[in-house]
């Protein structure tokens, strides 16, 4: 029965996560009275002899206690969530400066903006404002700020000199003014949620350090848990980058020991998950279990040496509690994050079950520590690694107990390898859109490797004044990430598919049950064929005359995606966010690999600013294109990341001009600025490609961020022609563009602003949307809208769909 309870639970929490807003007290009274009333009506008719045969009875006893504890689940995930949500900073206080203390609970992370720390608040000294427990705070390098808070309309002025600014560390107390925001993520369709991410890690608000106000280390080391561990795993990090210096290996030995992977190149990074072995690079469970493996038996060895120690404690709980206290460890040196403490509490319910002298199924084992974890963290069913790590023990358990004949242990490994691999393709196709045919080979030759080898030398190494240890680690590491090159490089290494519906997925589940069925199941093999659906390609759907855009959501920035019956046309990428990460390898690239876009018959460079250009090189890392059409200068800095990708000689290269016009499957595209001939000195905004598209249900205006003196040039040359059903706001709605002369003369049905959550620069301006709405347009935002889905598939007008709002959650309300 606990399995099915477990199944109930389960079940009733992940619908819970699923939910647009919280319950109310009456809907929750009414469910609960159902629930009662089912119960009552199945204990009279027990009485009164209407009750159907017992095995049937004992079914619906059981089915409607996991309905019960589904209910139950349900709503304890509602409880916690609830009281989550009142620590959340008031909307009101949003962007005020606000005086607070606290301490730095984490590594410092420092790069060309500066450092970004999580602090937790001990005092707030604006009694109206009350702050969450802990926060994201960065402390923005003097010449970035000043770069990136200036208007774009003042863009080329002289900017300041960079300021020294104190160094954060771990564990230091100190009094700051911030500025915070609420937890805000840009919302596309399969994309990655920062702001349910916050809500899981307990992060309240994010925001910045007020540099030109005081700012006061109130101590050198604040005497609390949190700290210590913090400045422990700061010194240990330090000790790797002294030893290693600033290079590849010490970052992923980083990234092994204390969990910190912000220093992993984004080269490096796709070369794991490539290949594969993601999973391996940072403290994964599998580490975690390793190390508490390697615990409980050396633990148990010393125990039976003194025959003796048995007698005050039993070697099978000291060898648990020596696996459970390596466990803590080196949970502790990854700062106790929350995919850790997930594997934490799984461990030491293995640990404590196992030194029990009760014999406990499997199952058993595993239900009671799913159960620890939903309880102590709802909000695990959101994460893929929670479906990943239960997965992988439960079909471990379903394909190998009592099935393994007697072999060399390497069989056995290689057997358990290759099932956990192919096992999971479907769920790795359903979540990440890849399948790596790589994968099991890098992942036989990476898990040794790594956890038997580098995780414990560096380890070793980072704790001990002994270099070669570490060296050694580093040694190992680089002739792994060799063979990973290597592995790479073969044809077919990888390949992304698109998301599969629903039924292919499902279907794909059923063949890998059949498949892992034992040996003399009949058929077991043809279990594989139905994973073919997976495999189909997801066309548009689309017929000539037809087109659909998706204003994708990258924050302060824009993406625009227009795909015809067989074509597909990318306009700008969005921003680069930090040296890690921009929005087109976070957001762009996801969101193709979703649709299953492999190739771009063309990409559009609206200019050469970085909120537009900033993600292109990424997008063009994962998918290929024909022709890149632009307004940028040979000497711009993306055609040098160009220069960098293997097909870029394949590409071709076209400067954006009034005039250019082609067609897609019905779909006329033209080019309407700039001319052959601009101003000189003009400003990069006003050298912006402006493409109107037009099909047989609607036309789209494309406007990248010209001005009004752009705005001049087009309505001098051909005002008739600037007539658009839709159009994105020139310049993200700022007050030097969307002229009353040039509004009118589009005269759009939607105008739609792509902006950040409270951006800095005030964008849209309140004038420019009363001017679009006093014209009766409709205006949409990105910030408050997600990505705006346009589907030009019938009647005059495009049907818009908002993702914020086809996808709400709690967490947002």
């Amino acid at each position: 029965m606990l399995p099915g309870a477990t199944v109930g639970l389960l079940f009733g929490v992940w619908l819970f996560q699923q939910q647009p807003r919280l319950w109310s007290l009456t809907i929750w009274a009414a469910w609960f009275a159902a629930l009662a009333l089912l119960g009552l009506l199945r204990y009279i008719g027990t009485i009164a002899g209407f009750s159907l045969s017992h095995r049937y009875h004992a079914l619906l006893r059981k089915a409607w206690i996991i309905v019960l504890i589904a209910a139950l689940g349900f709503a304890w995930a509602q409880a916690r969530a609830w009281w989550r949500l009142q620590e959340a900073l008031p909307a009101a206080c949003e962007q005020q400066v606000i005086s607070v203390q606290g301490v730095i609970v984490s590594v410092p992370e420092r790069d060309a903006r500066g450092q970004h720390v999580d602090f937790a608040i001990e005092r707030s000294f604006n009694p109206e404002c009350p702050i969450p427990a802990r926060v994201r705070l960065h402390l923005y390098e003097q010449a970035y700020r000043e770069k990136h808070s200036q208007d774009k309309a003042v863009q080329g002025e002289s900017e300041a000199k960079s300021s020294a600014q104190p160094r954060l560390q771990a564990g230091e107390r100190w009094q700051f003014s911030v500025k915070l925001k609420r937890p805000h993520a840009t919302r596309n369709p399969h994309g990655f949620d920062y702001a349910a991410w916050c809500l899981a890690n307990k992060i309240g608000a994010s925001g910045s350090i007020v540099s030109k106000a005081p700012m006061q280390r109130v101590s050198s080391l604040a005497w609390q848990p949190a700290a210590l561990i913090a400045h422990w795993r700061s010194q240990v990090g330090e000790r790797i980058q002294h030893v290693l210096g600033i290079t590849p290996s010490s970052a992923v030995l980083r990234a092994l020991v204390i969990g910190d992977d912000s220093q992993i190149a984004p080269p490096d990074w796709q070369l794991f998950v490539d290949t594969g072995i993601n999973h391996l690079v940072s403290i994964s469970g599998l580490h975690i279990t390793m190390l508490a493996s390697l615990g409980y038996l050396c633990t148990g060895w010393l125990w039976r040496l003194q025959p003796r120690l048995a007698l005050y404690l039993p070697s099978t709980l000291a060898a648990s509690t020596g696996g459970a206290m390596v466990a803590i460890a080196y949970s502790a040196l990854a700062g106790f994050s929350i995919p850790t403490q997930r594997t934490l509490y799984m461990l030491l319910t293995v640990l404590a079950m196992l030194s029990l002298k009760l014999r406990f199924p499997f199952s058993w084992i595993l239900s009671v520590a799913m159960w620890i974890v939903l309880l102590l963290d709802p909000w695990a069913v959101l994460a893929p690694g929670f479906w990943l790590s239960f997965g992988a023990v439960a079909i471990l358990a379903f394909a190998m107990g009592g099935r393994l004949q007697a072999a060399p242990g390497w069989q056995n490994a290689m057997h358990t390898q290759w099932a956990v691999t192919l096992a999971f393709v479907p769920v790795v196709i359903m979540f990440f859109n890849q399948l790596s045919l790589v994968s099991p080979l890098a992942n036989a030759l990476a898990i040794p490797m790594v956890s038997l080898a580098v995780v414990p030398l560096a380890i070793a190494g980072a704790l001990l004044p002994v270099d070669l240890l570490l060296q050694l680690a580093s040694g190992i590491w680089e002739a792994c990430a060799h063979a990973l090159q290597w592995l790479r490089q073969w044809p077919w290494a990888v390949s992304y598919l698109a998301t599969p519906p629903l039924w292919a997925w499902l279907i794909a589940l059923l063949g890998t049950l059949v498949w892992l069925m034992p040996r003399g199941w009949p058929l077991r093999w043809a279990g594989l064929l139905l994973w073919l659906p997976l495999c189909i390609p997801k066309l548009p759907g689309l017929q000539p005359g037809q087109m659909r855009v998706t204003v994708i959501d990258v924050g302060q920035g824009l993406s625009v995606l227009v795909q015809t019956a067989q074509h597909a046309m990318l306009y700008d990428a969005g921003p680069v966010y930090n040296e890690q990460s921009d929005a087109g390898q976070r957001i762009v690239l996801p969101y193709l690999r979703h649709l299953g876009l492999k190739k771009l018959d063309i990409v559009v460079i609206s200019h050469d600013d970085n909120d537009h250009v900033g993600g292109m090189a990424s997008v063009l890392a994962g998918v290929t294109t024909g022709k890149i059409l632009s307004s940028l200068t040979a000497e711009a800095k993306f055609f040098g990341q160009l220069q960098s990708l293997p097909n870029a000689a394949a590409v071709r290269r076209q400067a954006c001009q009034a005039g250019q016009v082609w067609g897609w499957d019905g779909v006329t595209f033209r080019v309407i600025y700039p001319g052959q001939s601009l101003p000189a000195g003009i400003k990069d905004n006003d050298k912006s490609c402006v493409i109107q598209i037009v099909s047989a249900h609607g036309s789209l205006l494309l406007t990248g961020d010209i001005e009004q003196l752009a705005e001049q040039a087009m309505l001098a040359s051909s005002v008739a022609g600037l007539a658009s059903d839709v159009m994105t706001m020139p310049h993200h709605g700022s007050k030097t563009s969307s002229s009353l002369a040039f509004v009118q003369a589009v005269q759009p049905e939607i105008a739609i602003a792509t902006v950040g959550y409270l951006n800095r620069f005030g964008h849209p301006k309140p004038a420019v949307m009363a001017r679009y709405e006093a014209l009766g347009s409709e205006v949409l935002r990105s910030d408050r809208d997600g990505a705006i889905l346009l589907d030009y598939t019938q009647g005059q007008r495009p049907h818009v769909a908002r993702w914020r709002a086809i996808e709400p959650h709690y967490w947002e309300e």
